[in-house]
């Protein structure tokens, strides 16, 4: 399982993660929505979690696992990093949080201060001891995965020194037996990988950060006002206390730091302890000093604390609590322990796991510089990037380790660039915009105008004495007058309240087949039929039929032939002449019409060409 992940649900893509990792593996590459870690070429450093200002980074939680552990009916044994005395500034005596943390079940509660005694006299040996050759202190994880992974010729200066952690483990398992498990409970992250590399009579079975402490007094509802006191059981460290601070493994060895004198250089702090291994790398012969290096600013400040991120009050909660362990402390049976304890194996070895990758070419990495506008950009730069050069970003970009947009300058000038463009097209579309809204406006106006004139027709239109209907080629009524929908009785009426003037009606259902034949001979030949009687029910109707738009529109004149009217042949001439008046009217609903109601206009031509015809027959 990888030791850090991001969410994607709650990741925003700000690359401060990309920009801060001190060993580039978050990587952020061209088609990839979001950062991903590469967990090997992860040093654990936890860096990114602080530059996470959202949440979107968590490392691997082991509460779970400690928890299976504690239920369980083995011994377990937590072992506790003396930092635990700078994230507990609001628990006046450290005997309450050892009591809440053996509540929480564990069989012991050891503090890791007696493992820190031990290494520091290793590491006061080998100091002393050796000539001509200088070490790296092998203490901290985030320091040791660097140097193997990125800084692998440094792997023979390294010192062979187990770590306070390992060597408690092993003072466990030789007092209180091979079978007890081990949990270890502090600051670091790293350490949580590095108890994997632990086995035998060191082997360590998780380790909790102080975060994940106090998530398990929460869920276990332990608070420090209903225990009472529990000392740490032996053995019992002397200034191992002192460990969280960064020089603590060197003032409990009594190793000589004088700058006159001494024979150590400590390095802390995230970029300059990883320039320390550099400048070791490079210089370490006129430089002729050991090396006590720590990525943060002692333990006291790792990833893994919780409360107040003041490292000076952190560092005096540490001395505070290192005064009051030495004020009554038994010196004697600290003698005895190192006299028992003295001759564990506390030898160590290193391995290779070489994540350096290979430098592009010059032209591929000129061009990646032309590209971001960078070309004879000196080393000095932003550093905004996470590199320390442009160069070396460049170099990156190359490596598929960061894309050209998490370069600042690049990016901001593409986003001006862009804004630019958007202004220039918000412009333009600003202009087609207003273009449309005449367009709609005039449209509006004339169609407006249209339905002014097509009232007025249809009004003209329902003047005539005659029916009139207009139908399309699947004859669907698009118009009819009041005369036509009386001649069809009270039924048609009824269909008329409710789609007036008929229109969208089938034909086929208003009016007999006989009827609505003549419809469909018209719409497929195109010839007019000029007088046709129909019979339908008792009612003989005059029916003439003319095409107006041919295979497409067509309309109707109908009469009843049983109306007094028709029948008084003394009357047809009036109705010649009431017919006159009408194609006057029909001549008034053209003018009207204009090319807006083109369809109707020409229904109503058909209609005056048939007057014309039957008047001089």
């Amino acid at each position: 399982m990888a030791l850090l992940t991001i969410d994607p649900k709650k990741c925003t893509n700000c690359g401060n993660c990309v920009r801060t990792c001190p060993v580039h593996a978050i990587r952020i590459q061209v088609g990839m929505e979001y950062p991903e870690i590469s967990d090997a070429r992860c040093i654990g450093c936890g860096a990114c979690l602080e530059a996470c200002k959202y949440g979107a980074i968590d490392y691997q939680r082991s509460t779970g696992e400690v928890e299976v552990l504690l239920e369980s009916k083995i011994k377990v044994a937590a072992i506790v990093d003396p930092s635990i005395s700078g994230e507990f500034p609001d628990i006046t005596d450290y005997r309450k949080f050892v009591e809440m943390i053996r509540s929480l079940g564990f069989e012991y509660v050891i503090e890791v201060s007696f493992g820190v005694d031990l290494v520091a006299m290793a590491y006061k040996k080998l100091f002393d001891g050796k000539k001509g050759k200088y070490y790296i202190t092998a203490n901290c994880p985030a320091i040791v995965y660097f140097i193997e992974k990125y800084a692998p010729s440094l792997l023979g200066n390294l010192a062979p020194i187990i770590t306070p952690m390992m060597a408690t483990a092993n003072v466990v398992k030789a007092m209180y037996g091979n079978d007890v498990h081990i949990v270890h409970i502090g600051p670091c992250l790293a350490a949580k990988r590095e108890t994997s590399r632990t086995n035998g009579h060191a082997g360590i079975d998780a380790s909790l950060t102080f975060e994940e402490l106090r998530a398990l007094f929460t869920a276990r509802n332990i608070h420090e006002s209903q225990l009472e006191f529990s000392d740490f059981d032996p053995p019992i460290g002397r200034l191992g206390s002192l460990y969280p601070l960064s020089t603590g493994i060197l003032e409990a060895g009594e190793i000589n730091q004088t700058m006159t004198n001494g024979n150590v250089i400590t390095a802390e702090g995230g970029t300059p302890s990883l320039k320390a291994v550099k400048s070791f790398e490079k210089h370490i012969d006129q430089i002729r000093k050991n090396f006590n290096i720590f990525y943060n600013e002692g333990c006291v400040m790792g990833p893994g604390m919780t409360t107040t991120d003041d490292k000076h009050q952190r560092n005096a909660l540490v001395l505070d609590y290192a005064k009051k362990r030495l004020k009554y402390f038994d010196f004697e049976k600290w003698n005895e322990s190192v006299r028992t304890f003295g001759s564990i194996d506390m030898k160590r070895t290193f391995a290779s796991d070489d994540q350096r990758l290979a430098i592009p070419d010059e032209m591929k990495i000129a061009e990646i510089l032309k590209l971001i506008e960078k070309e004879g950009i000196d080393s000095s730069h932003c550093g905004n990037c996470g590199f320390d050069s442009c160069r070396e970003f460049a170099i990156a970009v190359g490596q598929g380790l960061t894309r050209t947009d998490t370069c600042y300058d690049f990016a901001l000038k593409n986003k001006n660039k862009y804004i630019a463009t958007l202004r220039e097209s918000n412009k333009k579309n600003q202009e087609e915009l207003q273009a449309l809204k005449e367009e709609l406006k005039r449209l509006r106006e004339e169609y407006s105008l249209i339905n002014d004139k097509l009232d007025t027709s249809r009004e003209i239109m329902n003047q005539i004495p005659s029916g009139v209907v207009i139908v399309d080629d699947k004859l669907k009524v698009t118009s009819s007058n009041r005369s036509f929908i009386e001649l069809l009785g009270d039924e048609i009426k009824e269909i008329d309240e409710i789609i007036p003037g008929l229109r969208g009606a089938d034909l086929k259902t208003l009016v007999p087949v006989q009827f609505y034949k003549l419809f469909q001979n018209t719409l497929a030949t195109g010839e007019n039929i000029i007088s046709r009687d129909v019979q339908i029910d008792e009612m003989l109707l005059n029916v003439s039929v003319f095409s107006i738009k041919k295979s497409k529109i067509i309309g109707a004149i109908v009469r009843d032939m049983y109306t007094p009217e028709v029948r008084n042949e003394q009357i047809i001439q009036r109705i010649t002449e009431v017919i006159d008046q009408n194609l006057e009217m029909v001549q008034q609903i053209g003018f009207l019409l204009g090319e807006g109601a083109s369809k109707t206009e020409a229904m109503l031509n058909s209609v005056i060409q048939l007057h014309k015809t039957r008047k001089k027959k």
